[in-house]
């Protein structure tokens, strides 16, 4: 899957992509594991790359100081799609046609100190077969074990 670069950038600017959000609980999370958590996200992405189109796919967790949000999106550099306003500046030329990656964004205030984790896992024509998801499970399953040490180091510190 490719894309312009200035094709995405206004799809993404014009909100012209698919956004799905599926609500879960840490419990939740918890209870079902990671992988399954995961599941509905990877699928929506998935199906969209199928189709060629621009995803986002999120799964946003309850049940931490902050809601926890995990997302894959299809890009074309290492920026989430809050941040498309930087994104012509890495490129020479907006009309030149680039691959489309899927990366996985996480965001919580107590992640680290930016709150945010982003990480390309592989292009979107890859992603389809199988590749990455794997990629996926494991930073995710870092980035809530990261969070939930932070969170537990700062009610350490609260309580004294």
């Amino acid at each position: 899957m490719e894309i312009k670069v200035s094709d995405f950038i206004t799809a993404v600017t014009e909100e012209k992509f698919n956004r799905d959000t599926i609500l879960a609980t840490l419990a939740q999370v918890e209870d079902l594991g990671i992988a399954d958590s995961l599941a509905p996200i990877m699928e929506k992405m998935m199906d969209a790359i199928k189709q060629d189109q621009l995803k986002q796919a999120e799964l946003s967790i309850e049940g931490s100081d902050e809601p926890i949000q995990i997302r894959l999106e299809t890009g074309i550099i290492n920026l989430p799609f809050e941040n498309i306003n930087r994104v012509a500046n890495f490129f020479d030329e907006l009309e030149d046609s680039v691959p489309v990656n899927v990366y996985l964004v996480v965001v919580s205030p107590d992640l680290n100190a930016s709150g945010l984790h982003i990480m390309q896992i592989c292009p979107a024509s890859d992603f389809v077969r199988g590749q990455g998801q794997d990629a996926v499970l494991v930073a995710v399953a870092e980035s809530l074990k990261k969070i939930q040490e932070n969170e537990a180091q700062k009610e350490k510190v609260t309580a004294k």
